[in-house]
């Protein structure tokens, strides 16, 4: 009897856990409801999203209530991509092989902060004209690489433009010093068997 009691404890545990777990994954996606027909999931396609990362704007499309992906979107719907109040871009949807229903457009983030997605078109016979704007509670900002980067990068680990320089002034300030130590070395030499011809005369 205490077996049991302690295996349904251990159970009750999990389950538990798994419902405060759960939640914490699928924030970084927002979710809805369009005309009451489908539910969509939108977001990066790849996390985090990174500045200078190659990304996908994603959309997974099912019908209402269930997990029957719809396909055929990525030829009648498209999304429109804005940044910082400039005006949208429009990308193209393709179709992810093995996962009905997800679509990805692919974009490379230049700039790190907010991105709004509007998606436009159709989905089967419903107009579509659907705006999502990523933020807390939404999906993720695109971040810069320093909060992945590890160990941080030096500062001077990366020649300037004055460093090139000093080095090559320094090259060939050397080179100069080489040439000249070999004509003084050699003027020497012509001036020791001289000296040393004229004592054998002598």
């Amino acid at each position: 009897m205490r077996r049991w009691s302690l295996i349904l404890g251990l159970v009750a545990i999990v389950t538990f856990l798994s419902v405060l777990i759960r939640p914490a994954v699928v924030l970084a996606h927002e979710r809805r409801t369009i005309a009451g027909k489908y539910d969509v999931e939108v977001g990066w396609d790849k996390e985090p999203a990174l500045v200078g990362q190659l990304n996908g704007a994603l959309i997974n499309i099912t019908k209402t209530g269930t997990e029957d992906g719809i396909e055929g979107v990525d030829r009648t719907l498209k999304v429109q991509i804005a940044y910082g109040g400039n005006a949208p871009k429009e990308f193209a949807l393709h179709s992810v092989e093995g996962r009905k229903g997800y679509y990805v457009a692919d974009i490379l983030p230049t700039r790190t902060g907010s991105y709004i997605f509007t998606f436009v078109g159709q989905i089967e016979d419903t107009q579509v004209n659907e705006k999502f704007e990523s933020g807390p509670g939404r999906f993720d900002d695109v971040d810069s690489l320093d909060s992945v980067s590890f160990p941080a990068a030096s500062s001077d680990s990366a020649p300037t433009s004055s460093d090139v320089k000093a080095a090559r002034d320094a090259a060939d300030s050397a080179r100069t010093l080489a040439i000249v130590g070999i004509v003084v070395g050699i003027l020497g030499l012509f001036v020791g068997i001289a000296a040393l011809v004229s004592r054998r005369r002598a």
